[in-house]
């Protein structure tokens, strides 16, 4: 999910930012409005100061003023830890209530957008972007409001004070911040310039040590750990690289900008005692001086510190905000009047797109009719546009030209809900939650019945593996659906479709990876699926579909040949290739192995 504009600043980050804001917006005016009073407060001890000073130097300095002094400093203190405090009270509850919002939100927009959407995007970026780069976001929400106002506040207020004690100091002591000021700004642009840049080195440094951690046993097998690091090592590099130049860059920069800040008593004191000399300040105001505008550029960085921070949080808020307005599938509000439980692809093209965004052909010009009570089998070498195919009847995306109908009704004019319930699809990679058995088949029909559940079980030959569990169907399957094998996840994802009861099933290589057994169990499971049903099956394994009323010969996004199992061998086209070499993978050679 990559961002292609120019990573954002700090201030296109504010505009980016403050739009999630708004599931909170009185919070945030009142958190806000704390702060600033917060602000005042914060500076009731600098002016009990400026008062005891004052006294002292003029020698009216008494014990009661002192006391008077230093209550103001007291309630200074606890008025601004009472009003800061509620501030960030204020916007923490509000920023949690904008995160559970936007994840609310963008939860609803995932369930509306093209399967396809997803599919294109790793699993890891998605669960990033609901996780982490929203997460993130509440460190903005949550503290950028009082934290900014205050810092901003107290700067403005110290420097207006400062001017009118005495112009001439406070534009001495407000020099070094309208230096600073230009160089903070050089700085922050050359961090947005490769913010972006930054974010995609540790992007891809991090998934290559992943990567590689994930494949230790392999690494270690095959004794390549020096080969196969080599990119992982490469990716640390380059971070480390890039860090280094980058800091190389902001280097100058940031020096001048942090000495100018720490240095401004070279420009303060100096001017003091000037003008102090020269009769033109009183040793009040020249105390007054040394003690506030001496510290007053700490505010300052406090600024920097978290415009450089919504610099950073700008690219993840830009990810959020796609995954946020994804395109969403156009659907009719009405359901359609439906008929017998066929598919038809009418002259269908479809090409999807590549990570850089170029559009692929996957389907050219594809027609068939799969009507009730028949198996369908789709075959061809990988890339060959099969388990597309079946992604364009349960919608994952839509069509370039041409048309594919269910149900004698096109998928764009029926609403997804109606459409689902017509379709079950039992994909290769069969996906189980961590949850019971009995919650995993009730995907599929939630007020099925323990009856239902076990029918449907043992019509796809795995209600013996589920019994045999320590809790039968209670028993949690574990991540991914640990505790069960390859093949018996697959009967499961069959018995699932069972319950769905769906006219319409659409089968992905189930048969795949699983051993000669399950494959035998699974097909007598898939005969239970036929009888009323349209059934298309896509399959590597050539020995699963020599049966099926037809087979559909895929080559180049087209069909190539289409005709039953004995047909196809005698035309000696593709299909008897394909059997060929499948019947020469699969015999068993001299030793009993297949050859």
């Amino acid at each position: 999910m990559a961002v292609t504009a120019r990573a954002p600043g700090a201030l296109r980050g504010v505009r980016l930012l403050l739009p999630f804001a708004r599931y909170g917006r009185w919070q945030y005016a009142a958190s806000a409005s704390l702060a600033l009073a917060g602000t005042a407060a914060q500076l009731l001890p600098y002016w009990a100061v400026f008062l005891v000073l004052r006294d002292l130097v003029d020698g009216t300095l008494t014990r009661g003023g002192v006391l008077d002094a230093a209550a103001v400093a007291l309630v200074g203190v606890v008025a601004m830890a009472a009003l800061l405090g509620g501030a960030t009270w204020l916007s923490h509850r509000a920023a949690f209530a904008t995160l559970e919002q936007l994840r609310l939100r963008i939860g609803h927009r995932l369930g509306e957008v093209p399967l396809g959407y997803l599919t294109r995007r790793r699993s890891g970026a998605v669960q990033r972007v609901l996780h982490d780069d929203v997460e993130r976001l509440e460190s903005f929400l949550a503290h950028a409001v009082p934290d900014l106002v205050s810092s901003a506040g107290t700067l403005v207020g110290i420097t207006v004070w400062l001017l009118v004690v005495d112009v001439r100091m406070g534009l001495a002591a407000a020099s070094v911040v309208a230096v600073a000021v230009p160089l903070m700004i050089v700085g922050a642009g050359i961090g947005a310039a490769r913010t972006e840049a930054y974010a995609r080195a540790m992007s891809r440094m991090n998934a290559s040590i992943v990567e590689f951690v994930r494949g230790l046993p392999v690494v270690r097998t095959f004794q390549r750990g020096d080969e196969l690091f080599a990119e992982t090592a490469a990716a640390v590099r380059d971070a480390t690289r890039f860090q280094a130049e980058w800091g190389r860059r902001l280097l100058p920069v940031h020096t001048a900008f942090y000495t100018l800040l720490s240095s401004n008593v070279v420009v303060v004191l100096p001017a003091g005692l000037w003008w102090w000399s020269r009769g033109e300040l009183t040793t009040a105001d020249l105390l007054f001086f040394l003690v506030l505008g001496l510290g007053y550029t700490t505010a300052l960085l406090k600024v920097v510190q978290l415009t450089t921070q919504l610099g950073r949080l700008a690219v993840g808020a830009a990810l959020v905000h796609e995954l946020d307005r994804a395109p969403v599938l156009p659907e009719p509000s009405a359901p359609a009047v439906l008929g017998p439980p066929t598919v038809e692809f009418d002259a269908v093209s479809f090409a999807h797109r590549d990570d850089a965004g170029r559009r692929v052909p996957a389907l050219r010009d594809v027609s068939f009719t799969a009507r009730p009570g028949t198996v369908t089998a789709v075959v061809g070498p990988s890339g060959a546009g099969k388990s597309t195919l079946l992604r364009l009847v349960a919608r994952f995306a839509d069509v370039d030209s041409g048309a594919v109908r269910v149900c004698g009704v096109d998928v764009r004019d029926l609403p997804v809900a109606q459409l689902m319930d017509r379709v079950a699809l039992v994909q290769q990679e069969t996906f189980l939650f961590d949850d019971t058995v009995a919650a995993n088949l009730r995907l599929a029909r939630p007020d099925a019945s323990d009856a239902d559940l076990e029918a449907a079980a043992r019509a796809a030959r795995i209600h013996d593996a589920v019994a045999a569990l320590p809790d039968g169907y209670a028993t949690r399957l574990g991540e991914h659906g640990a505790r069960l094998s390859g093949g018996e996840r697959q009967r499961l994802s069959v018995a699932r479709a069972l319950l769905k009861d769906a006219p319409v099933v659409l089968l992905d290589e189930v048969t795949a990876h699983v051993d000669p057994e399950n494959e035998v169990a699974l097909q007598h499971a898939l005969e239970v699926l036929v009888p009323g049903r349209t059934i298309i099956v896509v399959a590597h394994r050539l020995s699963t579909v020599a049966g099926t009323d037809e087979i559909l010969v895929m080559a180049g996004g087209r069909i190539a040949e289409r005709g039953r199992h004995e047909g196809l061998l005698a035309a000696d086209g593709h299909y008897a290739r394909m059997w060929e070499a499948f019947t020469a993978v699969e015999a068993p050679g001299p030793s009993g192995c297949a050859a």
